[in-house]
């Protein structure tokens, strides 16, 4: 008899301190009484993020001359840079190519390209990244929308440079 008396007892315990538990949560989900305003539907302009490019050639083989226009042509159109010469903060892209085989330059061409942050034209310049490959007329296009998607990598991840 004792042994079903302690039963009900921790029974009893039990459901009390239940009922405590479940009485101090049912406030936090009834309703206060007031209606909810709903959240004005304006849209807001989201800033622009126009990264500061400038394109910098060495080369006179046909290939890497185009690669180097396709990618100024690229960063002059894209909304997400601005290609500019002005004493601004800026991603430098500095191109170097040379015909793949000089006895026939019109096969295509090797370059290198190193991404540099300068402050402005008189300060040291920052290493950003590099990317060496080979480019010919007619990957020309493709190759330059490649770069230009690492250059807009790069402006991401060092976009802290920029104070944005």
């Amino acid at each position: 008899m004792s042994a079903i008396l302690r039963c009900t007892r921790t029974l009893l315990r039990l459901t009390a301190l239940l009922l405590f538990v479940v009485a101090l949560s049912v406030p936090a989900f009834a309703e206060d009484g007031q209606a909810k305003k709903p959240l004005k539907d304006t849209p807001q302009r989201v800033p622009a993020r126009a990264t500061a490019v400038s394109v910098e050639h060495e080369g006179a083989d046909t290939a890497g001359t185009r690669l180097t226009f396709q990618l100024k042509e690229l960063f002059n159109t894209a909304s997400l840079f601005n290609l500019t010469d002005a004493d601004t903060p800026k991603i430098n892209l500095l191109v170097s190519t040379q015909p793949e085989f000089s006895s026939r330059p019109e096969i295509g061409s090797a370059y290198a390209i190193v991404w540099v942050y300068a402050e402005s034209k008189g300060n040291l310049q920052y290493y950003l990244g590099r990317q060496v490959g080979v480019v010919s007329d007619a990957t020309a296009a493709e190759v330059a929308q490649q770069i230009a998607e690492r250059t807009d990598g790069i402006a991401v991840k060092y976009g802290y440079l920029f104070g944005k």
